[in-house]
């Protein structure tokens, strides 16, 4: 039992060689997990967990989500997702939003416990890329899951391009996302709409060295464009992101001449 324990500490500290893989989750595919109920033991709960091996075929953007068969909305399951070094990457935290974990433990014995049933987050690499998903059950029964890993366009906005006029709709969908727009040529008033769970901000910048951006967010919403010359649209702490939803990740910006209340 010792051994066990070690050998897996041993593997969160390190991903290649022993970390008891249960299988492969290929992009593009699907596998079905049966999870182990999690245990109570000295007033903790921990989970019962599987760990799925993903390797990318080619450059690109991946959502990997899981679909519980057995306690459906009862739910109480959490994605991880780390590199091949054991580096956390992303957390699963509620059906709409994911984030970085603070704790960059990898494979921890003793998590952070979320009581909201999270299922799906968004990742990055390049191909042969490799990444390992931690499939967690905090609920006390069994779970039949279905983890699916599907490639997917980003949401092209934010990527540099001239904003002048009109509006423009962008989502960020990967933590630490930074979407950004040359505005040095435009006039009027800009508006922020977002009304999902992210702390978003949009950064108007005077130039490279502005130390203090002018900061919307979706209180303080309204602001004039110049003499700003790039808009930076982010989560505040970069530790959350979303998924192109009005209620997750998705925002919509507006240039136009008509003055904040």
């Amino acid at each position: 039992m010792l051994a066990s324990l070690v050998a897996l500490v041993l593997a969160g500290c390190n991903l290649q060689g022993t970390l008891p893989v249960s299988g492969e989750l290929p992009v593009g595919g699907y596998v079905v997990a049966q999870l182990p109920p999690a245990q109570e033991s000295g007033g903790e709960l921990r989970p019962g967990v599987k760990v799925y091996r993903i390797v990318l075929s080619q450059d690109g953007a991946v959502t990997v989500s899981a679909v519980s068969s057995d306690l459906q909305l009862r739910a109480r399951l959490r994605l991880v997702l780390l590199d091949d070094k054991g580096v956390v990457q992303a957390v699963s935290v509620a059906r709409n939003w994911f984030a970085a974990r603070l704790e960059l433990t990898p494979l921890s014995l003793r998590p952070q416990i979320t009581t909201d049933p999270g299922y799906r987050l968004n990742f990055e690499g390049q191909a042969g890329q490799v990444f390992y998903l931690r499939v967690e059950n905090y609920a006390l029964s069994e779970d039949r899951v279905t983890l699916y890993a599907n490639a997917f366009s980003p949401n092209p906005a934010g990527k540099g391009e001239v904003f002048t006029t009109g509006t423009r709709q962008g989502a960020i969908e990967f933590v630490g996302e930074f979407d950004r727009y040359d505005v040095s040529s435009a006039t009027g008033y800009l508006r922020l709409t977002y009304s999902g769970p992210l702390d978003l901000v949009a950064l108007l910048y005077t130039g490279p060295s502005d130390p203090s951006p002018l900061v919307l967010d979706p209180v303080m919403a309204c602001a004039p464009i110049s003499p700003a010359t790039f808009l930076v649209v982010r989560d505040r702490g970069l530790v959350r992101a979303g998924f192109d939803e009005g209620n997750s990740g998705r925002y919509r910006l507006e240039i136009s001449s008509t003055p904040c209340p």
